[in-house]
């Protein structure tokens, strides 16, 4: 009603308005996350539909100034649920490493926004002349989103969360080809006249013709102190992504490397960082085929227990498949008497693999073919390993994850509506046949089976 009521507003300086955003019905079903059946906790057959919405008003004020505001509704409630806080299994990266700013929040969880109607984000901008100025609570993306992944971009059918920052910025085009931009952020404020904030600085300079765009991002974040027994934190990122269109070929590529160090939050003092992250995604047009491949490189750590952090973990909103990196596994089910708000009735102490790409190498190929205008079909493999192998009990633990198989099929004929269907498999791999200890078999081994249905209307 209040968009309505600003659109419909005619003041005597009125602003044009151009809407952008979409919104997702997601049904999905599973069986078994648990990846064991006989177990008397295992969750067995699970399915839910998600609503998603997503609305971007842009107020064009003049030729020179504009306002954006992000809205976000019944983000990830399930049908039949109430909106509520969010509940994500991924323990919270140090701030730096994901940019997590939302509002409004809870009042004992700043990380718990509310899952009904809110403001995500709202930033202004104004064009000086010499360029172009940005302030306010905006979405962080580069590349091919596998570090900053502002969650609206791509792959929207798995896209979930977002980075978000507050910043300002200044980015100039220069000779229609060059792109600068130098950016001041506050990514986390915690209390008022202590140096406890974390800052960054970031510079990107990008080049941008009709066939190839390249960029590099480098990017300096530093965490205050916040009592006498935890330290500054600071890390260096530095970010290449380069995308090519040759004739039928299609290629982007983004690589990542941070290095630094401090104290954590967890606890842990003098960490010492070094991580790099690879991603490729390719497509080449075969006629009637499309052959395509995503691949790529998250480095890993023998012992993530020590203080040197090896590990690079991707942003949660780039996605490998259903299964894989996309599903906390093995997920298992509460008891009635367990059963919360919180846990949504699933216990995920057993798993091992979250919701994010970390210390592996993916593989995934896909064929395609269009079979009449706006439907195609596909069929994937994903295959995933460990990138480094962790030593348990003197003993080297390098596994796969398993691998993943999906047929889909996807309609596009219909003008801003978009339907898709997709059927896997995953059979998991060694990671999962052995305890914690690395030695006692576990009862995890059972291949999983799924489904997704994606409803989208966007605009």
């Amino acid at each position: 009603m209040l968009l309505l009521a600003l659109a419909s507003t005619a003041p005597s300086h009125a602003a044009e308005v151009q809407f952008e955003g979409f919104y997702r019905g997601r049904l999905r079903a599973f069986d078994t996350l648990s990846l064991a059946r006989d177990l008397a906790n295992s969750e067995g057959f699970a399915m839910y539909g998600e609503h998603r919405l997503w609305l971007r008003p842009r107020f064009l004020v003049t030729d020179a100034v504009a306002l954006n505001v992000d809205f976000r509704g019944l983000d990830g409630v399930k049908y039949g649920d109430q909106p509520a806080y969010y509940q994500t299994y991924t323990t919270p990266a140090p701030t730096v490493f994901e940019l997590g700013l939302e509002a409004p929040t809870s009042d004992t969880d700043e990380r718990a926004p509310l899952l009904d109607f809110t403001v995500w984000r709202a930033w202004g901008e104004v064009d000086i002349g010499t360029g172009r100025l940005s302030f306010g609570r905006m979405p962080m993306h580069w590349g091919s989103g596998i570090w900053l992944n502002d969650g609206v971009s791509l792959d929207r059918d798995f896209a979930n969360y977002g980075d978000t920052t507050d910043r300002v910025a200044f980015d100039a085009l220069i000779r229609d080809e060059f792109f600068v931009r130098v950016g001041v952020d506050v990514p986390a404020e915690r209390f008022v006249n202590q140096e406890d904030d974390t800052e960054a600085i970031d510079l990107s300079v990008a080049y941008r013709s009709e066939d190839i765009t390249a960029g590099i991002l480098a990017r300096y974040d530093h965490s205050g102190t916040r009592d006498q027994n935890v330290g500054p934190l600071n890390v260096f990122t530095l970010d290449g992504s380069g995308e090519l269109y040759l004739g039928k070929l299609h290629a982007a590529a983004e690589v990542v490397g941070q290095f630094g160090g401090g104290d954590l939050d967890s606890g842990a003092n003098d960490v010492s960082i070094t991580t790099f992250g690879a991603a490729l995604d390719a497509d080449l047009d075969l006629g009637p085929f499309v052959a395509a491949v995503r691949a790529g490189l998250a480095t890993g750590d023998a012992d993530p227990n020590d203080l040197n952090l090896k590990t690079f973990t991707f942003d949660r909103d780039y996605s490998l498949g259903m299964f894989l990196f996309e599903q906390p596994m093995p997920t298992l089910a509460t008891t009635a008497a367990a059963a919360n708000d919180t846990n949504g009735g699933r216990d995920y102490s057993e798993a091992l693999s979250g919701e994010a790409i970390g210390n592996a190498l993916f593989l995934r190929p896909t064929i395609s073919r269009e079979i009449v205008d706006g439907f195609t079909v596909w069929g994937s493999w994903a295959g995933a390993r460990t990138a480094r192998a962790q030593k348990i009990n003197n003993t080297n633990q390098s596994r796969s994850y398993g691998n993943e198989f999906q047929l889909g099929a996807g309609y596009t004929g219909i003008e801003h509506f978009s339907a898709t269907l997709r059927l896997g498999a995953f059979l998991p791999g060694s990671v999962y046949s052995v305890s914690a200890d690395g030695v006692t078999p576990s009862s995890f081994t059972e291949a999983a089976y799924g489904g997704q249905l994606g409803l989208r209307v966007e605009f």
